[in-house]
């Protein structure tokens, strides 16, 4: 029996404590909030300035989830009739599902800034005539070795040959960022687990396999209107709070919040009766 999980599933019955849990009173900033945006929305070319409120629009407790199972096969004939068929198949999984504690559907307002600006001049170079040691002269911001390397080329001489011209791109300065333009409306699902003691390395396998398992099965798209979509959802860890009152804890809750930032997930310190 997990008394931890069900007290936390009593607690969260209460709006205002999952409003706490996502914004807590002692975070007037909304760190958390932004580490939960960062880990879903790429922050550039847009990046989160103010997080202004956020509203949870559903609340579901031990959601089940499953990766399907991908099939692929293919059948072929020669004789008589040349023909070729491939075939692939999304079947329910055959393992038991894992479980996110509790998961919720909000949706977050910010205000933000534009991190790029717009592509102001484009300038080319004829790299044909130009000896190595012009080049390293004329281009001094760039790491030559560097650039042959991403270029795949063995030396300078190839290098020419592939790439007999180099374009320099200039970009504008971005807009300064403007506190009282209107804010910007993210949806955002976080999943929830609790974990009711300090076993940091049973967290970090459960915390891998579950996020990989939603991310099969709740395809997101590639990018917004704004960047690069990362991952399905954003993830929230919550240990309880007496845990490290215990002699012999692993770490202190600095640590352990580093060690799951470090894997993109945020967390939090519950204290129940």
């Amino acid at each position: 029996m997990d008394v931890f999980t069900d007290q936390l599933m009593i607690r969260y019955l209460d709006p205002v404590h999952v409003d706490n849990l996502l914004a807590p009173p002692d975070d007037p900033d909304r760190t958390r909030l932004q580490s939960l945006l960062a880990a879903v929305y790429e922050p550039n070319p847009l990046a989160v300035r103010f997080v202004d409120s956020v509203s949870v629009t559903s609340t579901d407790f031990q959601v089940p989830v499953s990766a399907p199972v991908t099939v692929r096969g293919s059948w072929e004939q020669l004789l008589p009739d040349v023909s070729q068929t491939r075939v692939v198949l999304d079947v329910p999984a055959l393992t038991p599902p894992l479980w996110i504690d509790l998961a919720l559907d909000t949706v977050v307002t910010a205000r933000v800034a534009l991190t790029d600006g717009a592509l102001e001049a484009l300038a080319a170079e004829d790299l044909t005539g130009l000896s190595e040691a012009d080049f390293v002269a004329r281009f001094a911001f760039l790491d030559l070795a560097d650039l042959m390397a991403r270029a795949r080329v063995a030396d300078y001489q190839e290098l020419q040959a592939e790439f007999p011209r180099l374009y320099r791109l200039h970009y504008a300065q971005p807009p300064a960022f403007d506190p009282a333009a209107p804010g910007r409306r993210f949806r955002l699902r976080v999943s929830v687990l609790f974990f009711p003691d300090l076993d940091l390395g049973g967290a970090l396998r459960r915390l891998a396999r579950t996020r990989q398992a939603l991310d099969d099965a709740r395809p997101h798209p590639a990018e917004y209107d704004g960047g690069a979509l990362l991952a399905a959802s954003a993830w929230l860890a919550v240990f309880p709070a007496a845990a490290f009152t215990v002699p012999g804890a692993p770490g202190t809750t600095q640590q352990v919040s580093a060690l799951l930032a470090a894997e993109g997930c945020a967390t939090a310190f519950e204290t129940v009766p």
